[in-house]
């Protein structure tokens, strides 16, 4: 059994140990969750020692750095399920849940003050949040005339705004 002051005599010994490896792996470890996946593997390290089997000091030096590893590892697959998610929401137009907005009757005013091109913009370039290039592939237009649809609507949205 491990006692408080068994982990905690260990861990002063060995703090060096898990600093070691944390900068031999090259980790920037800004919220300290690598060190504390250190403290772990050093008591999991500790507890299932076999002193057949080694000495001490290299089994919690292979304890920690495998632990470490297998941290960036996990750490790195949910990096790219995050990104694959997000990818996904993109391509699938949810990316902007958050900052839709979705007053219906605005949208119908502003639509009614402006051109069909010129809704075009908006719709695309505010409400969907396209660029430029995007839209004019979109409309099979250049980036000149989109730009132009753009500058018109501006105008007439600023208008828009101080009459409301």
């Amino acid at each position: 059994m491990v006692t408080d002051e068994m982990f905690e005599r260990l861990v002063s010994e060995s703090e060096d140990l898990i600093h070691y490896h944390i900068h031999k792996l090259n980790i920037w470890d800004r919220n300290g969750d690598f060190y504390a996946e250190g403290l772990f593997a050093l008591w999991n390290a500790y507890r299932t020692y076999d002193p057949e089997a080694g000495t001490l000091k290299s089994y919690m030096h292979w304890k920690v750095r495998n632990a470490l590893i297998d941290k960036i590892r996990k750490d790195s697959r949910t990096y790219e399920q995050e990104e694959e998610i997000a990818e996904q929401m993109v391509q699938e137009g949810r990316d902007t849940w958050e900052d839709e907005i979705t007053d219906e009757l605005l949208w119908k005013q502003v639509k009614a003050s402006l051109t069909p091109n010129q809704w075009k913009w908006v719709y695309h370039y505010i409400i969907m949040d396209r660029s430029i290039a995007q839209i004019a592939h979109l409309e099979k237009v250049t980036p000149d005339a989109v730009k132009n649809w753009g500058r018109h609507a501006r105008k007439k949205l600023k208008e828009l705004g101080t009459n409301m």
